[in-house]
């Protein structure tokens, strides 16, 4: 599974079941909506990778989407995305969180309660 932002530009480095240098399509399904983005970016290699750069618009924040790289009408490479904004960095233990921004702990320490 791959983890992409929302907006801006991707870059994708991708093993695919051949190897192709020019122009691919790659299309972008939301598991969600169902709606379809497809786009047709040119794919170079390196060294056993593909790799290509593609922009899909504004995404949905929290979607899974089903990636697909076609050459032609064959298919090359399938995978799983997830959209997310979150800064996410498993070696600084930045993990995904559910709860983001809606959970506050509090750090006061004092054992104090209102009882209404």
């Amino acid at each position: 599974m791959k983890l992409i932002g929302t907006s801006g530009s991707k870059s994708f480095k991708i093993i695919p079941r051949e190897y192709i240098t020019g122009s691919i399509t790659v299309n972008l399904k939301s598991e969600s909506t169902g709606s379809n983005i497809s786009i047709t970016p040119t794919a170079s290699t390196d060294r056993n990778y593909s790799t290509f750069t593609a922009d899909f618009g504004t995404l949905t924040e929290g979607d899974f989407y089903t990636l697909e790289v076609k050459n032609g009408s064959s298919v090359i490479y399938k995978d799983r995305v997830f959209c997310t904004d979150q800064t996410i960095n498993q070696s600084n233990n930045d993990y995904y969180s559910v709860n983001d921004g809606e959970y506050v702990q509090e750090d006061s320490y004092d054992n104090d309660y209102i009882i209404l």
